[in-house]
């Protein structure tokens, strides 16, 4: 008898750990930048998976934080988790059982060694950001979008860790280019008179013909010139991948 009962409890211990494992491998999670937006459904740049198209099932799919189906668009930073296979399309699918995001918005008002201060948000009001090397440079009195992991340390002011940061920056082909500025001409033609003084830095030196990055303080003093704070160069695919798998 004992040792009939011994038999009966192993193999409901193996049904049960096989149950669980078959439960894990049935749900996942993933995060990244959304590329593309749908009526239905949202493509995201995971950062193990690379693009993943996310079904958003109306009765099922749950939004959380700052997340609401009507307002997903390209750029912002999202935790999707699921359950049910990934299929092997191209990109691979998944059904979102949620989809949160997080972000603190406002002005940046000190900065520090490790990170900065975010004033004016509309619900926290000041937020003390980490962050690294690998996220856009961050300057005194330019606005701001930090996307988080919707953890916070509840400090006073409250301690958020930075995944993604979103700042004034025009990207395009430079030409006309002498001591004071240049002209950039952005992917939709639209020319920009970038000007320079003495507080730009320059990481990287414009010449007609290169694709540069332009951060600027987001008020531009008319429609097409801004004063530039830092100019780098343009990341390519292959480098931005590799920046983003580092965060």
């Amino acid at each position: 008898m004992k040792k009939w009962l011994s038999l009966w409890l192993c193999a409901a211990l193996a049904l049960t750990v096989s149950a669980g494992l078959a439960q894990q491998a049935d749900s996942g999670s993933l995060q990244g930048l959304i590329t593309e937006v749908g009526e239905s459904s949202l493509v995201m740049n995971d950062l193990a998976n690379g693009a993943v198209r996310v079904i958003l099932e109306e009765g099922r799919t749950v939004y959380k934080g700052n997340a609401e189906k009507a307002s997903m668009a390209v750029g912002q930073y999202v935790f999707v988790r699921y359950s049910g296979a990934m299929t092997g399309d191209n990109p691979p699918q998944v059904t979102a059982d949620t989809v949160e995001c997080y972000w603190v918005k406002g002005t940046v008002s000190e900065i520090l060694q490790n990170g900065y201060v975010v004033k004016g948000d509309s619900v926290l009001g000041t937020v003390m950001v980490h962050t690294d090397a690998q996220l856009a440079p961050v300057f005194l009195n330019v606005p701001i979008t930090v996307y988080y992991s919707g953890i916070m340390a509840l400090s006073m002011p409250p301690q958020i860790e930075a995944l993604q940061t979103v700042v004034p920056v025009l990207e395009g082909v430079a030409s006309k280019v002498a001591e004071d500025g240049f002209v950039l001409t952005d992917d939709q033609g639209v020319a920009h008179r970038i000007m320079l003084n003495a507080q730009t830095q320059l990481v990287q030196q414009p010449a007609d013909g290169l694709s540069v990055c332009v951060y600027f303080n987001g008020e531009p003093e008319s429609a097409a010139d801004v004063t530039a704070l830092e100019i780098t160069g343009v990341l390519s695919a292959g480098d931005a991948e590799a920046a983003a798998s580092k965060q």
